[in-house]
């Protein structure tokens, strides 16, 4: 639901202006110099309306609370609930989570809140949930050792996907619960939430304890091919994406032959793929695979990858080192190929 204009928005923002962080990209590794005795930072993913913020940020005075709103009209409340209370901890930040890493230095932050964010219920829109794990890897880069997740929702499927999405990433769970308030209030609520509660609505609760943890490479050829759009084809519309690369009859290298997105191709593909020869490389097939061959290896250098005939005979191979910072994508059809593409940069 879209919230409602607010009336005399702009004047409201500016009246709690020493509020809102308008330099958020020159402030990493520098966030507590706003609160130099602050013992812990504190993160918010979108506050709305700012009770869960405001009452948060009063009961732990002595944390640095920071909250992320890109809903203007949302973020003006909680502004004003914050001043209005007299805290003096409590800064906003108009950004998307996307951004994290590019304004919070590795470390930086000891805890995030994410509370009811949207499901996307839809399985080709699941990397846009905040608890898919190509945000857990965000979070990640800015959390401290030990630092924490806290996760609400009153959506069970979002719920169940988080709770088995968490440890894949490197979080311990602890503090799960399917219905948070089942004997009367816990903690404090968003404004979503109370009305949640006063309908007799479950709300889902957890905490994800990130720990030590080293990334494996998929083995899925679904979860292989997925990562590879969400990553190389991640500024591309979903149109374009849909119709030249997804629908029947087409291949994931039509990402490159349609030009929808930078990359080099012939002979500076090849070259570039010899620059990566001491990496730790993976193959994958994904359409028409020679028989027999396994769909996703991990091969030892550019002298292990398939032999010509098998792109003559229909098979296209990939080639992605094992962070996905680059591809090489070798095609069936002579006129077309071979591409090397680079990870676009946050």
């Amino acid at each position: 639901m879209r919230m409602r204009k607010k009336k005399n928005l702009i004047p409201r923002m500016e009246r709690c202006g020493d509020r809102l962080i308008r330099d958020p990209y020159d402030r990493r590794g520098h966030w507590r110099d706003l609160m130099p005795q602050a013992k812990e930072v504190w993160l918010e993913l979108g506050c709305g309306k700012g009770r869960f913020t405001a009452g948060t940020a009063a009961a732990a005075p002595d944390v640095l609370y920071l909250a992320v709103e890109m809903v203007p009209d949302a973020m003006v409340v909680a502004m004003e609930r914050c001043v209005s209370a007299g805290l003096t901890n409590t800064f906003f930040v108009d950004a998307n989570a996307d951004q994290l890493p590019a304004f919070f230095a590795p470390g930086e932050v000891d805890r995030i809140y994410i509370n009811f964010c949207d499901p996307w219920p839809s399985n080709r829109h699941a990397k846009r949930r905040l608890t898919h794990g190509n945000f857990l890897r965000l979070y990640r880069q800015v959390l401290k050792e030990g630092g924490q997740i806290h996760f609400k929702t009153d959506n069970r499927p979002l719920f169940e996907f988080s709770v088995e999405e968490l440890p894949r990433f490197g979080f311990e769970l602890s503090e799960v619960s399917w219905d948070l308030h089942a004997n009367g209030p816990v903690g404090i609520m968003t404004d979503y939430e109370a009305k949640f509660y006063d309908l007799g609505q479950p709300i889902h609760r957890c905490v994800g304890t990130m720990v030590p943890w080293v990334e494996p490479f998929p083995t899925e050829i679904k979860t292989v091919k997925n990562r590879w759009l969400d990553t190389f084809a991640a500024g591309v519309s979903e149109k374009d994406l849909g119709e030249r690369v997804l629908a029947e009859g087409n291949f994931l290298w039509h990402l490159f032959s349609w030009e929808l997105v930078p990359h080099l191709t012939g002979d500076a593909a090849q070259k570039a793929l010899a620059e990566h020869a001491g990496e730790e490389l993976y193959l994958f097939y994904y359409e028409y695979p020679p028989e027999g061959a396994p769909l996703v290896r991990r091969v030892s250098g550019p002298a292990d990858l398939p032999p010509e005939q098998d792109s003559l005979m229909g098979a296209d191979w990939y080639v992605v080192d094992k962070d996905f910072t680059w591809t090489y994508a070798h095609t069936h059809e002579d006129s077309c190929g071979p591409y090397f593409c680079t990870a676009p940069q946050a």
